[in-house]
């Protein structure tokens, strides 16, 4: 789905973090400094966004508003990230509407889980796989159009395509397409990256998720 997040969060150690973090995940993210230019990318591109991650205190408009104004058009999850702890404030987002309150600092991993877990649950029409791919031609396509993979790209997409669903860790992906004695399981991460960065020109959909610390998955859509 290459599903896109918008963060709305104007400290930029956090911002520059989270960005990384989710990219590492396999998602897209673009990034509001402040409330005006978050609600002016909503505005939009918000049919882009699967969920906002939104901070409370931002400058111009803070949290509460921009969550109103999102409400006022859209059902999109939203995930509150902020320091404040207050059970009021807490109450109050989700009264406006916001799907979860994460207080920072927060754990990654947990917080990757909650947004792949809001969007699973965010009751969007399922997506169908753009991916085709025909291993007799050794052609793989994304929406008709031919992703021009090389051939250990190709086998790494073929490979993990066939295995849908199946979690592949790094080791199992080189024995797999290029054999036991291969040792550098970097490799795979390096393919990786610009198998996504082929598949991205011709759709938004995320079509190679990562399992952190386990491997890599293409699932059913």
């Amino acid at each position: 789905m290459s599903d896109k997040i918008l963060i709305c969060e104007d400290e930029e150690n956090i911002v520059s973090f989270l960005k990384a973090e989710l990219e590492y995940e396999g998602f897209e993210a673009d990034v509001a400094y402040d409330g005006n230019e978050a609600m002016s990318l909503f505005t939009t591109k918000g049919s882009e966004y699967a969920l906002v991650l939104l901070d409370i205190m931002l400058p111009e408009k803070n949290g509460l508003e921009c969550l109103r104004e999102i409400r006022k058009t859209s059902a999109i999850p939203v995930i509150i990230l902020t320091a404040r702890k207050e059970v009021y404030d807490k109450v109050a987002f989700l009264t406006a509407g916001a799907d979860d309150y994460v207080t920072k600092p927060f754990d990654t991993m947990e917080l990757i889980a909650r947004i792949k877990r809001h969007i699973q649950r965010s009751g969007l029409p399922p997506k169908t796989s753009p991916l085709s791919i025909n291993k007799d031609a050794h052609t793989a396509e994304v929406n008709n159009n031919n992703l021009s993979l090389t051939k250990t790209e190709f086998e790494i997409l073929a490979y993990l395509h066939e295995s849908k669903n199946k979690v592949k860790t790094r080791d199992e992906i080189i024995t797999a397409v290029l054999g036991d004695f291969y040792g550098e399981s970097n490799v795979i991460d390096a393919n990786i990256k610009n198998i996504r960065a082929k598949i991205a020109r011709h759709t938004t959909q995320q079509i190679i998720e990562t399992v952190r610390g386990k491997g890599y998955v293409v699932r059913d859509e």
